[in-house]
């Protein structure tokens, strides 16, 4: 039961992530896991954000790698962590 709740919290967020992020400019990869890859919008660079979201305390993935340099790799949170994610993004927009 309690993993069962698990993945049913998991991929209600990770919808309202990829859906709000894609609202936001984002190109965002369809996902089955618990996590997506996004593609920011030019206005904020992918090795920017992640460097702004970091001296937040929020921590994303970026690959200094060719084909991945552009992208975000974003675990899917709680409702919590994923409202403070899409705060910070928007004051960082």
């Amino acid at each position: 039961a309690y993993a069962q709740d698990t993945w049913e919290k998991v991929i209600e967020q990770r919808g309202r992530l990829t859906e709000e992020l894609r609202q936001r400019g984002f190109a965002v990869l369809d996902s089955q896991s618990n996590f997506v890859l996004t593609t920011p919008p030019d206005k904020l660079p992918a090795q920017g954000l992640y460097a702004d979201l970091k001296a937040r305390n929020l921590l994303v993935r970026y690959f200094d790698a060719p084909r991945l340099d552009d992208k975000l790799r974003i675990t899917v949170g709680t409702e919590a962590q994923v409202t403070n994610l899409l705060a910070a993004i928007d004051d960082l927009s």
